[in-house]
């Protein structure tokens, strides 16, 4: 057997060869579905809803439980994260990486048990197959994202449960009784533990079977089995009681997975084309992706489809290997039937899961790619005894090693953040629906909305029912002020999921916004309907009925979504506005302190409490709080020139001029500070200077909008005319 001391350093190394190949693992922040799995999850905080866990779905965010998937131990394994490490990403991170490193030295172990070596070799067959599965560019995407957990946990329950059992197993052949059934429990939980990480890990039932056959070959394990299948049924009666049922799937959304919507014959063939697509990656890993869903890969048209026959091909070959070396070669038989075993839960040939295609559903079946990777170095140096043969193993096997570590680096740099790993995958996969939205946000987070509305709009023209991306385009042309598009992509969400409060309520704000506020009344109040407490739909109804004249229904409407959202500075200021409007300044004043008190300082509240002031006669209060608003925002012309109006209403017009020609600088297109200006100079008795100021004003308000009878005829009157001319 393998020393003792040759056998810590194997692992060593191993685990060192892992962590330095994917340090670049602990780099970014969180990325994609990490946002929502664990920043925005209050069950990962910290310990204290440790047994909230165990009864709510993986996608627990906030309030909300979506009966979708069953991961209670990866989430309790944040939450002790959190609780011990922190709650930024690298203590998460650096966890993920040490799980790696573990799972890398299970491989080892695995194939020291599974290949058994009297005498090894610098490089064997185990430590090949471990060093492989270290440093193979397909793990990148669980090493990616925080929430590979999942699968590194799974894999690692799984290698323990079979570590366990196998050596169980050789305790009870030499009759240690006691140490095998302690072993055969250990492996029990192990196996419970990583199927409550994640549902692939089923598989350890199956490879316990497999290990039964091919490795102990002894008597047969029932008691150990029974035991399992046991721990089997007492996972899902947790996962039915969570969930309200099964749900084996979760809620399969086609874009994710549009085999579960295909025909059951063209289904399974594509998920044959898609195993070949795989069994590359496993090979030649150089076009990489962290997403393949709807339209990147199309449902098989025919059976001759030639993906769908390799991967009906490679399928055969496997199934032929694993008979021919079930009795002559257990090892080469035990690592086929792993790939295979491992990997049939998310083929989709049994029943479609969650993900047509996902790079990280490949971290437990390449260990039984790797076991077989080990094996082929062993047989080519035995066919080649000679030392230069097996120097010239060695260095194939160490390029080989070295060129997927290059890969795995290169590959985990372009895991930095959303928007890079999705344009990355776009270069790809471009038609893939799923990949343009996450783009698409991910623009929008940098604040390039041109390249959000580019890929949202191919987005919907390649499947114009995915109704978030029409949402989200809708959000985009909102801010560049396209209502008219706006709307109609809202209206496209709406059709799509019409009890989706947000979608009504900001197609409401929509509507405002294109001048049509009596329909985006309805709309919002159809929006309230469905969901009475949701604060931006009440004060979306609130601006559509200021816009409809009616302030005392505004008022109510910003009063209830600042009951709902009372530390919400902006909607008191809301509420505040609409009480100016109604005449209640006295109110107005004391809505904009309370905005005041949620957020000191702030320009536009007190801005609002200067002019509701002004407007109540509190001349200085408001001289005070708008000097405040114009020091907080000394570029800002409204603040310039409401200072501007206080200090003519205190008697101060040489001040109150200086703020307006100040607001006429920053904003010299605005008829606005013009028109006060000219009529401030006119009651000072400059008339030249009221004159040019007030024809200014009229030249850029042709409409008459800012330019009113009294200040028309004031300009007339200066110029000295009859009032023929308008």
């Amino acid at each position: 057997m393998v020393s003792e001391g040759r056998g810590w350093r194997s692992a060593g190394l191993v685990a060192l060869v892992a962590c330095i190949v994917n340090l670049g693992a602990l780099a970014p922040g969180f990325i994609h579905d990490d946002h929502r799995i664990i920043e925005q999850n209050e069950l990962v905080r910290g310990l204290s809803r440790s047994a909230e866990i165990m009864t709510h779905g993986y996608w627990s965010v906030g309030a909300v439980d979506l009966p979708i998937l069953y991961r209670p131990v990866t989430i309790l394994s944040f939450a002790i994260n959190s609780a011990l490490l922190g709650s930024g990403p690298l203590g998460f991170r650096a966890v993920n990486l040490a799980l790696h490193a573990l799972v890398s030295v299970l491989v080892l172990l695995l194939g020291r048990r599974v290949f058994g070596r009297a005498a090894a070799p610098a490089l064997d067959a185990p430590l090949a197959a471990a060093l492989l599965f270290a440093v193979h560019p397909i793990h990148t995407e669980v090493l990616g994202e925080v929430v590979g957990r999942a699968e590194l946990l799974a894999a690692a329950g799984t290698l323990v449960s079979l570590l366990s059992f196998l050596e169980s197993a050789r305790r009870d052949a030499a009759g240690e009784r006691g140490r095998a059934a302690l072993l055969s429990g250990l492996s029990v939980v192990a196996f419970g533990a990583g199927f409550l990480a994640k549902e692939n890990a089923v598989a350890a039932f199956l490879l316990g079977l497999l290990a039964d056959r091919t490795i102990v070959r002894g008597r047969f394990a029932w008691r150990h089995h029974l035991a399992m299948g046991a721990m089997l049924l007492a996972c899902l009666a947790a996962r039915a009681e969570a969930l309200g049922g099964l749900n084996p799937a979760g809620q399969i959304h086609f874009l994710d997975n549009p085999i579960a919507f295909a025909p059951f014959l063209m289904g399974r063939w594509t998920a044959l084309a898609v195993a070949a697509r795989y069994a590359l990656l496993l090979v030649l890993p150089l076009r990489q992706s962290i997403d393949y869903s709807y339209n990147a890969i199309p449902i098989v048209s025919g059976l001759l489809d030639p993906a769908a026959l390799c991967g009906a091909a490679i399928t055969a070959a496997a199934s032929a290997g694993l008979i021919l070396s079930w009795r002559r070669s257990p090892a080469i038989a035990f690592a086929l039937g792993f790939m295979g075993l491992s990997f049939l839960p998310v083929a989709n040939l049994l029943l479609p899961i969650g993900t047509i295609m996902a790079e990280r559903l490949l971290y437990l079946p390449s260990i039984g790619f790797c076991l077989l990777a080990g094996s082929a170095v062993d047989r080519a140096r035995a066919f080649d005894r000679a030392a230069a043969g097996r120097r010239r193993v060695l260095f194939a096997v160490t390029a080989i090693l070295l060129l997927f570590s290059a890969r795995s680096m290169l590959r985990l740099r372009e895991w930095r953040d959303d928007y890079t790993i999705f344009r990355s995958a776009l270069v790809i996969v471009p038609d893939s629906v799923r990949a343009l939205y996450n783009f698409g946000a991910a623009c929008e987070d940098r604040g390039e909305d041109a390249g959000a509305e580019r890929v949202y709009l191919r987005a919907v023209a390649l499947w114009p029912d995915f109704a978030d991306a029409q949402y989200n385009l809708a959000g985009v042309l909102s801010r560049r002020r396209a209502w008219e598009e706006a709307v109609a992509h809202y209206r496209d969400a709406v059709r799509l999921q019409p009890g989706n409060v947000k979608y009504l309520v900001n197609l409401g704000r929509a509507q405002n916004g294109q001048g049509r506020p009596a329909e985006a009344r309805d709309t919002l109040r159809r929006a309230l309907e469905i969901d009475p407490r949701s604060a931006q739909g009440f004060t979306n109804l609130g601006a559509a009925e200021l816009a409809l004249k009616q302030p005392a229904a505004a008022v109510a409407a910003y009063a209830q979504a600042a009951r709902l959202e009372p530390t919400d500075p902006d909607y008191q200021r809301n509420l505040a506005l609409a009480q100016v409007e109604t005449g209640d300044v006295a109110e107005a004043a004391a809505t904009f302190r309370r905005g005041l008190a949620l957020r000191p300082g702030d320009a536009d509240l007190m801005t609002g409490l200067g002019l509701a002031l002004l407007q109540a006669g509190e001349t200085q209060g408001a001289l005070d709080a708008l000097q405040q608003a114009e020091r907080a925002r000394p570029s800002n012309p409204i603040a310039r020139y409401q200072l501007g109006r206080a200090l003519e209403s205190a008697g101060r017009p040489e001040e109150a001029a200086a703020q307006y020609r100040e607001s006429v600088r920053l904003s010299p297109g605005s008829p606005v500070p013009w028109r006060a200006l000219g009529m401030l100079l006119a009651k000072t008795g400059d008339r030249a200077g009221a004159e040019q100021a007030l024809a200014r004003a009229a030249d850029l308000d042709p409409q008459g909008k800012v330019m009113d009878a009294a200040a028309r005829r004031l300009l007339l009157s200066l110029r000295g005319r009859s009032g023929a001319r308008r």
